[in-house]
């Protein structure tokens, strides 16, 4: 009887959600379609453009793929579940509740891990730009690339075996829902803390140490240029620009590194302080604390969503390449409208 009214409980409180979930699944939507479209268009640009074939722009694209993993599996998946009523969520087996932990760990990793070899290639580039093309090469890259991959699978097949310790993944016992990386037990608690600390704050704190060095850098560049330590020759002045657009690169690479911490940021720095105190913040009402999990926990798929808007928005080069995307669509397009048909020609 206890467990039955407990049950009811729960149902209840469920139930009374409804608007927040409406909303969440109207943001899944919107996310899933526009991050799979913005990210194809960043992969189909890194292939059309003969230009975007380096190293750094190799590294965007890897970025891209883990955005596009969310747009085409995570979000889609998340809203499987929630269009499903709480009595019919019995039917979220194990497997693949399993495999949105997995998905969901391998997106996340290959994202932090692309910044930070990106902020390493920054820095190269920047600190020797004489010996960059010497030092970072295709092949070198794609290495790079193949180890992003190989540390996302990693950390990912960890957290969805039973081996890890991770007891969320299995149906949640209070809505029936699939557990995402937050959904887990205080058992738990040694797992997270150390996917949490090796897959976004070790790597964050990587990422802010290599673009303050390249800080410094860029900083004792234009104290030299300003002393005229340089010279003006016209190959001094080609630097020049060469060293404007890594400027402008590095800008655009540090508006994508803050918005991701913006945005997984509360969600770990939550997540980790509910394992210490359960009840983190005393809400004079329990739906001002749905609502202020129902932000941190949908901020994660809209940063899917924001990095190729951020690249046409302050990379130049992008926003070219997006435009002679759209060229080639409309000229296709209006050349099949235009095509007549074929007429059969009829000879006496």
């Amino acid at each position: 009887m206890m467990n039955e009214s407990w049950e009811d409980i729960k149902a209840m409180e469920y139930e009374n959600q409804v608007e927040l979930i409406i909303t969440k699944k109207i943001i899944l939507i919107f996310v899933a379609i526009f991050t799979i479209l913005d990210n194809t268009m960043v992969l189909a640009a890194t292939w059309r453009e003969r230009s975007f074939h380096q190293p750094n722009k190799y590294f965007i694209a890897c970025l891209a793929v883990a955005d596009l993993l969310v747009g085409m599996f995570v979000a889609p998946l998340e809203l499987f579940q929630l269009n499903l009523d709480y009595k019919s969520r019995g039917i979220m087996f194990t497997y693949l509740c399993r495999f949105m932990m997995w998905i969901d760990t391998f997106a996340l990793t290959a994202s932090i891990s692309s910044l930070t070899f990106i902020s390493f290639n920054r820095y190269l580039k920047i600190r020797k730009p004489l010996q960059y093309r010497s030092t970072m090469t295709t092949s070198k890259s794609l290495k790079m690339i193949f180890i992003i991959w190989f540390i996302s699978t990693a950390f990912a097949t960890y957290s969805a075996t039973p081996c890890s310790g991770n007891e969320g993944i299995r149906l949640v016992d209070a809505y029936g829902l699939c557990p995402r990386i937050y959904q887990v037990y205080w058992r738990s608690k040694g797992f997270f803390t150390f996917l949490a600390v090796g897959v976004f704050f070790l790597p964050t704190v990587v990422i802010l140490i290599m673009y303050s060095l390249i800080y410094v850098v860029v900083r004792k560049r234009r104290k030299m240029m300003r002393d005229g330590e340089q010279g003006q020759t016209c190959i001094d002045r080609n630097q020049l620009n060469v060293f404007r657009q890594d400027l402008k690169a590095i800008r655009m690479l540090l508006i994508v590194v803050g918005v991701f911490v913006l945005c997984w940021g509360p969600y770990f720095i939550y997540t980790l302080y509910a394992f210490q105190n359960l009840f983190l913040i005393d809400w004079p009402s329990r739906r001002y604390t749905f609502i202020a999990e129902f932000v941190i926990h949908t901020l994660p798929y809209i940063n899917s969503l924001c990095n190729p808007i951020i690249y046409a928005c302050f990379d130049q080069t992008y926003r070219q390449a997006f435009k002679n995307l759209f060229r080639r669509m409309m000229r296709r397009t209006s050349s099949r409208v235009r095509r007549p048909p074929n007429e059969i020609e009829l000879r006496p």
